[in-house]
């Protein structure tokens, strides 16, 4: 066994509130009904996405002015994040979320993760979103791939998540902290599960799995 890796959806897992919505519920190009629905069993992250930034006249600017003044990072992120590159865990996230709001809420917390986001473009009466990294797979199952080629690799996984589309990947996982609609999934579904309230919480839990290893 190598140790530990540790994948992370980000949208209301790593802030938290889902940065998608909090945008679009802000400029007024969703409501809370359409936003609820873009939850229920069997609709795609990526395509609610596309279709509900389609119409999103929004520019790379007010975007990331928007998350500098407004998104907020769960307690503890940027210090998991140096605890995994001091320790030599492998981290990343995986998400259906945006590159356009992503790379500034990094740059703000002076932090690089590895990361698969959708690729945003600003175009004419909206913002354009492609999703390069799911090739044939959903980003449900994306998610799962990505906890289980750490497994192959020799590896426990840590996974962090907070809406149904994690479920195949916190399933997957060896050890799962979850928020909101991940969090009650879990219960429900018997996946041994924490709350996600501080992510120095896992870095405690995987230096006293590794010290009684």
């Amino acid at each position: 066994m190598k140790g530990w890796a540790a994948v992370s959806d980000f949208d209301g897992t790593i802030t938290l509130r889902d940065v998608g919505d909090h945008l679009l519920l802000h400029y007024g190009f969703a409501d809370k009904k359409t936003i609820d629905e873009s939850y229920v069993s069997g609709v795609k992250v990526e395509d609610f996405m596309r279709s509900a930034f389609a119409g999103a006249a929004l520019t790379e600017k007010v975007i990331a002015a928007f998350v500098r003044k407004k998104v907020e990072a769960r307690r503890g992120f940027r210090e998991f994040v140096v605890f995994c590159e001091t320790s030599g865990i492998p981290f990343e996230i995986a998400s259906g979320g945006v590159d356009l709001y992503a790379d500034p809420f990094f740059k703000k917390h002076g932090v690089k993760v590895r990361s698969f986001f959708g690729k945003g473009r600003a175009v004419k009466g909206g913002v354009s979103i492609r999703y390069p990294f799911l090739r044939r797979l959903d980003l449900s199952a994306f998610k799962a791939s990505r906890v289980l080629r750490q497994k192959k690799a020799g590896r426990k996984v840590v996974f962090f998540g907070d809406g149904p589309n994690d479920f195949k990947a916190a399933a997957a996982a060896d050890k799962v902290y979850a928020a909101g609609r991940l969090y009650r999934l879990c219960r429900e579904r018997g996946i041994p599960v924490s709350p996600l309230t501080d992510f120095r919480k896992a870095a405690d839990f995987i230096k006293k799995d590794t010290a009684a290893a």
